[in-house]
């Protein structure tokens, strides 16, 4: 994987399925900290001559059924952690360059099945226009594979105009008053300076600070936030250390009379800036609302950048992210299941499990019980009841909106 690095990103830059999540070192980093005992990567690269044109970047997991028989999973890398700590990899895809999108599907379909090395494929938080929900999936319905879509979030995503004013004149008249009237309220209150940071002399102390804001708004509501778990904590400083010199890190600090009140932790890929993780001040600022007019800054000057995206990455179905003007696509898990006895297995549980969540429904909403299906469902098995979003708190007044367990993935407030 070490070697693969300048043809990864190279195909990477020259494909629909760029973004900071499929990059080589976003997936290197991550197999260097969160690989376990009874994973193994399985990295499938395609290549017209010696040119790279595909790759699959999946790994193989291997875990007990009801203690007795193992299960072979084939996730992407970058994701299957125990939730507490998941880094919450988003838009992976397998990546094929322009022109060779259905080609490639086939060969790493046609590879996975020769092989026969596991009993169902997960693949979460996958797009709508990602290669595996349109040339793999038309492969998959064409083969009658037994399989599950499940709808898990919504991506929330900016186009960005050229202008500052322009982009203020596209929005909700709502927001369009909202937003600069926060801004204006806290350049009131003091001498407000937003930073970013491009010496790695400083990171160091941007990241301590991003890790306090983070950790003492969770604290507050009895919960240790992500950055408790060791491994999420030492994945995101290995990788900021790599990104940075890259330009592709963007931590940005806004502070009031030289005090800290946010800070984003963001990244940037081709035209688009992530916004990824924050940690705030919802105390001592919290009447600023520190978050909101955090992204205020950072989109105006991902504008003066030129970049044409600002994309806030999952929420739920209710965001505060539509106060910016997002752009809405539907984020799902897609489930594969082989023919193995193994797999019919896993596609009966699926199913069961589908079904009494759809009881479940009924018997809490009775209006809803002659519900029309999903038609978005690939073949043999719908499972797409929402499930819960765990890393997103959507709210505008900087509260959790799911706090279930302690130190979810929190991509907002």
């Amino acid at each position: 994987m070490t070697s693969l690095q300048g043809e990864w990103n190279h195909l990477l830059e020259k494909s629909r399925a760029q973004n900071i999540c499929l990059r080589w070192e976003w997936l290197h980093v991550w197999w260097e900290i969160y690989h376990d005992s009874g994973i193994k990567p399985c990295i499938v690269l395609v290549r017209d001559g010696t040119r790279l044109v595909g790759l699959a970047p999946f790994y193989l997991q291997i875990h007990k059924k009801f203690g007795i028989f193992n299960i072979r999973t084939l996730r992407f890398l970058g994701t299957g952690e125990p939730e507490w700590e998941e880094v919450a990899s988003e838009y992976l895809d397998i990546a094929a360059l322009d022109g060779y999108e259905g080609r490639v599907a086939k060969i790493v379909w046609e590879h996975l099945c020769a092989g026969k090395s596991w009993d169902q494929m997960v693949f979460n938080d996958v797009l709508d226009d990602s290669l595996v929900l349109t040339d793999l999936r038309n492969i998959l319905d064409l083969e009658k594979s037994s399989v599950a879509l499940e709808r898990t979030g919504v991506r929330y995503s900016a186009r960005l105009p050229s202008a500052w004013q322009d982009y203020i004149a596209a929005l909700d008249p709502g927001a369009a008053k909202r937003l600069p009237y926060k801004r204006r309220k806290l350049e009131r209150a003091g001498n407000v300076v937003e930073k970013i940071v491009t010496d790695p002399g400083e990171l160091d102390r941007a990241f301590d600070e991003l890790v306090r804001l983070h950790t003492s708004r969770w604290a507050a509501r009895g919960r240790a936030g992500v950055f408790a778990s060791p491994r999420f904590t030492a994945y995101h400083k290995k990788l900021a250390g790599m990104l940075l010199p890259l330009g592709m890190l963007k931590i940005r600090m806004l502070s009031v009379d030289d005090v800290t009140i946010a800070v984003l932790l963001n990244f940037q890929c081709g035209n688009t800036e992530y916004f990824y993780q924050g940690g705030f001040d919802v105390e001592g600022a919290a009447k600023y609302s520190p978050g909101i007019v955090a992204h205020v800054y950072a989109i105006e000057s991902a504008i003066h950048a030129g970049l044409e995206h600002y994309d806030f990455m999952k929420g739920g179905a209710t965001s505060y992210k539509t106060e910016f003007g997002c752009i809405e696509s539907r984020m799902c898990k897609l489930s594969v299941f082989s023919r193995s006895w193994r797999g019919r297995l896993l596609a009966l549980e699926n199913r069961g499990r589908a079904r009494l969540r759809m009881i479940m429904r009924k018997i809490r909403k009775p209006h809803d019980a002659h519900a029309r299906p999903d038609n978005n469902a690939l073949s043999t098995i719908n499972t797409c009841m929402p499930r819960q979003v765990t890393h997103e708190a959507d709210s505008m007044n900087n509260l959790p909106r799911n706090i279930a367990a302690p130190g979810q993935i929190d991509h907002a407030w």
